[in-house]
């Protein structure tokens, strides 16, 4: 039998989350079939008016939105499901996103059972009805066929999935949607027991509801208590900022909901009942970040001058004041993750730390085994789905075990009918001064992450094929170990080139480091892979030096040797392949250009910004992103997109976007989830080496057509800007394009065209400006 291929997607419920799960599955390159329920029309297409609508809104949010770049749009068609049922026949996974009433889902599932093929698999977004419910009465093939597919909001942004199935579920069709989700829409999945809640929510909301009525019962202020919870390591918003985020009225349906298919004896069952406060802001329809007025335990106002102005409600008389200054306590001083001395702090916020901490530890070790399989499950789940810095047994061990245990018993005592009873592993584990993980010796000598199991023992922490950490290439003594990189051999047919600092911004030094990478690789004809073990793979020039080159007069042999450098990268014997993460800016991209392969992040974030220090793409960013736009969109438009695109400083917000605007060449790909990119990177640069292969370098090229605007940046004063003058360089340089053998010649010209713009007072302007406050000048 061939194995299954999920390429047709269908989604029905065009809500928020429902529409969201069909523009991820269209990312991921599946076409969609989107529906909704049918509105009132004359015709199927009036009758697609919700479905329509949301696939709209979604196009009109940009880059940044549910949909990577505008071209996806195209990948998913609108429907009702009046009209469009039979269309299900065609599909390879039918995703149920709807209201979460259990009888209306089923009768939705009855009509699905009768149109669908039987290879076809369904499941459900479901977040709280567990799916021996939804199964009830259903047909065997059904049943066969179905899961729960649990995505969190935003579908594009959080990239955790929960699969529930069961012992009658197809082992093919589990195995082939775990694989698309993983592999194609760049989900981590964890497999999760038919438990209410399952594992995320179920933890994730008894947090909520603890932070909230600890931080009540200390009498902490809405800022404090959020303060604090960040100090923990939990997300940003803090806890009531999460409950204006996630809408003060839904989370006392979600937690009655839960209450109510939990057993009596469960610890949630004593924070389940949401305290007065809430049901008061609902009547008053404080909502949080929701509805007609935005306003929950924050509110946003303006003062007379028209400034922001951010209020906090007070839990006392319900009114709202300006945020009030954070007291002198010694918590409220401490770095984030500074845990060891925040449980010991001796003070509110200290005391409030050890509550919330305490409890929740200790809830999250009593679902085990009967909601997750291993501690990793449950600490992955809220790191992904909650945002969580780390998961609760991660906290444990931050914490230190024994310091840990210690306050554990210590809260229990004080008020043990507020916690989960101790699970027997945990205590086994303190008793034996275990901590959740550690790094053992596997068989092949590689170092490799251990987890406790509920045994005593340790076990290997099971990740799937293909995924690679930086830890598993950076053990032992790097080949080279540079100020700003280290070298490593991966082998005898590939070296890794980690870029190390901060923001690695390509100064003479690390120019230096790159060129010995290269040697090193071109010497042992072995492969190289460029990447970064931070956020940024490289921002460009390294803006101070490029300054001080500008003072001494050595600036032109910079620009030089940073073009000569990528060129001997793009002529290379040996192949060399970029893995992208995070940003690349500037020379970062240029650097790419000449790679001959690069694999990105999904949420890659590339750009040409030059010009927001009065400059243009010097190091051959503006012939490679001419040739790129020429192959895309034809000659007669490659002139005018590359002058928009670098006169603007544009950055894409995707993978698929940096693709579509010719930041990287048809010689990359995107690796949709983000623990696969150095496995896939490494994948191609050992295919590119066996093969004997790199790529001949752009040469021929055609003359492209000129761009003439009808007026630069749209200004008709008298007295020209800086950004006037730059736009008017910019498109001199651009146009040179449109002459016979222009792209062998456009070194000369990029390199001319700086040198000029590099003396004026307006780009030294832009650059101190940055440099100062980190923020572009508009002159």
């Amino acid at each position: 039998m061939a194995e299954l291929q999920i390429r047709r997607v269908a989604v029905i419920g065009a809500g928020v989350m429902g529409a969201g799960i069909a523009a991820q599955a269209a990312n991921a390159g599946a076409q969609v079939l989107l529906l909704d329920r049918a509105s009132e029309g004359a015709n199927p297409v009036e009758r697609s008016q919700i479905a329509a609508d949301a696939l709209a809104r979604m196009l009109n949010a940009g880059s940044r939105g549910a949909l990577m770049s505008a071209e996806v749009a195209d990948r998913i068609s609108v429907g009702n499901t009046e009209d469009h049922l039979a269309e299900l026949a065609d599909q390879d996974w039918i995703v149920e996103a709807i209201v979460e009433r259990l009888d209306i889902k089923q009768a939705l599932y009855r009509k699905i059972d009768q149109v669908r093929a039987p290879h076809c698999m369904v499941s459900s977004n479901t977040s709280t009805l567990p799916l021996r419910h939804l199964l009830e009465g259903m047909s065997e093939g059904f049943r066969k066929h179905f899961v729960v597919t649990h995505f969190f909001n935003p579908p594009r942004y959080m990239r955790l999935v929960e699969f529930v199935s069961t012992d009658e579920t197809s082992p093919e069709g589990l195995a082939a949607l775990k694989s698309f989700n993983d592999k194609a829409m760049g989900k981590t999945v964890i497999t999760c027991a038919d438990r209410p809640g399952f594992i995320a929510n179920r933890l994730g909301v008894y947090w909520m509801q603890v932070a909230l009525q600890e931080a009540m019962a200390l009498e902490l202020d809405v800022r404090q208590a959020d303060q604090i919870m960040q100090l923990c390591g939990f997300p940003k918003t803090g806890v009531f900022g999460l409950w204006d985020l996630c809408g003060i009225d839904l989370m006392p349906e979600v937690t009655t909901s839960l209450s109510r298919l939990l057993p009596e004896e469960d610890a949630f069952q004593r924070y389940a009942k949401s305290p007065d406060i809430i049901s008061t802001m609902i009547e008053n329809g404080w909502h949080g970040r929701k509805g007609r007025v935005l306003q929950g335990f924050y509110r946003q106002t303006q003062d007379e001058a028209g400034n922001k102005q951010p209020l906090q409600l007070n839990l006392g008389n319900l009114e709202y004041q300006p945020l009030a200054d954070l007291p002198d306590w010694s918590s409220l001083k401490l770095k984030p993750g500074a845990l060891p001395a925040l449980v010991q702090t001796e003070d509110k916020g200290g005391e409030y730390a050890r509550r919330v901490l305490s409890r929740v530890v200790a809830y999250a070790a009593s679902l085990l085994p009967d909601v997750a399989e291993d501690i990793d499950a449950i600490d992955t789940a809220m790191r992904l789905g909650y945002n969580w810095r780390f998961g609760p047994f991660e906290l444990r061990d931050k914490i230190g075990a024994g310091t840990f245990d210690a306050l554990l018993k210590k809260e229990q005592k004080g008020d043990p009918d507020s916690f989960a009873e101790t699970a027997p592993w945990l205590q086994q584990a303190s008793e034996d001064h275990k901590s959740g993980y550690c790094t053992l010796e596997g068989v092949d000598h590689q170092l490799t992450s251990h987890q406790l199991n509920l045994t005593g023992g340790y076990q290997p922490i099971q990740r799937a094929e293909g995924i690679v950490h930086w830890s598993d290439l950076t053990q032992g003594q790097a080949l080279i170990e540079g100020q700003f990189s280290r070298l490593w051999q991966l082998d005898d047919e590939l070296l890794c080139l980690e870029l190390s600092a901060r923001i690695n911004a390509l100064s003479t030094t690390l120019l230096d480091e790159l060129e010995a990478a290269l040697g090193q690789a071109i010497e042992g004809n072995q492969a190289l892979l460029i990447a970064s073990s931070g956020a940024v793979f490289a921002a460009g020039a390294d803006l101070k030096e490029f300054m001080q080159l500008r003072e001494s007069g050595g600036l032109e042999d910079y620009i030089r040797r940073g073009q000569q450098l990528f060129q001997r990268i793009e002529a290379s014997p040996v192949p060399v392949v970029a893995a992208v993460a995070g940003k690349a800016l500037g020379g970062g991209v240029e650097l790419l250009m000449h790679c001959h392969h690069v694999q990105l992040a999904a949420e890659a974030q590339l750009g040409l910004v030059e010009a927001q220090v009065g400059i243009v793409p010097g190091w051959g960013g503006c012939k490679k992103l001419l040739a790129h736009s020429s192959r895309l969109m034809g000659a007669d438009r490659a002139i005018e997109h590359c002058f928009n695109t670098l006169r603007s400083a544009r950055v894409s917000y995707s993978a698929l976007e940096a693709q579509a605007l010719g930041f990287v060449s048809e010689r990359s790909d995107v690796s949709m989830n983000a623990d696969r990119l150095l496995g896939d990177a490494i994948a191609v640069a050992r295919s590119l080496k066996a093969k004997g292969e790199t790529v001949t370098v752009d040469s021929e090229l055609p003359v492209l057509t000129a761009f003439q605007p009808e007026a630069i940046s749209g200004q008709t004063s008298e007295q020209t800007t800086y950004q006037e003058h730059l736009e008017q360089s910019l498109l001199c340089l651009l146009n040179q394009a449109s002459s016979e053998g222009w792209y062998q010649a456009f070194d000369e010209l990029e390199l001319a065209t700086d040198l000029k713009l590099a003396q004026q007072e307006g780009c030294l302007a832009r650059m101190l400006h940055l440099l100062s406050t980190g923020k572009p000048l508009q002159n």
